[in-house]
């Protein structure tokens, strides 16, 4: 694993599917406004759903800041769409097959040894010209970050 890309440095681009489409490029989809990479552990992991809902319930304020939120993991399209379904959630889910991207993002685990090797959860905003504008991650999977606090920052990093 590199460096991790961080704040005002140029997105690491990538080509993947989605639970909607296949050949979801970032440098392209951005350039119809930011996109939120949220990088988890797993679908159906309890932390991971339980926090999924939290961004569930405020949908409208990322639709509303002009953010697409794109949950992204290595789970296959088949589980993300099971979740997704079970969830009744609004958002497109990538699939890192093969965890990709989640370590050009350096987004893995390090030093838990529970979920060593697995996708942290991190978050990535990325603007219109590719550039990373916001960036949380957690010390190790299960911490969960307040959702107001990531929208409130989300909304002055956008300024």
């Amino acid at each position: 694993m590199g460096k991790a890309p961080d704040v005002n440095d140029i997105a690491p681009d990538f080509t993947l599917d989605t639970t909607v489409k296949d050949g979801f490029n970032l440098h392209e989809e951005v350039k119809k406004g930011p996109v939120l990479l949220y990088f988890h552990l797993a679908a159906f992991g309890i932390n991971c759903t339980n926090f999924m809902v939290k961004l569930i319930e405020r949908a409208d304020d990322f639709e509303k800041l002009g953010i697409r939120l794109m949950p992204i993991n290595p789970d296959s399209k088949e589980i993300h769409k099971k979740w997704i379904e079970r969830m009744d959630s609004p958002f497109e889910h990538i699939i890192d097959d093969g965890q990709k991207v989640s370590a050009e993002y350096d987004a893995i685990v390090r030093d838990a040894p529970l979920t060593k090797g697995f996708t942290n959860r991190e978050f990535f905003l990325v603007d219109r010209d590719g550039v990373i504008k916001y960036k949380w991650k957690a010390d190790v999977p299960k911490t969960l970050p307040d959702v107001e606090d990531i929208l409130k920052s989300l909304e002055n990093a956008l300024r």
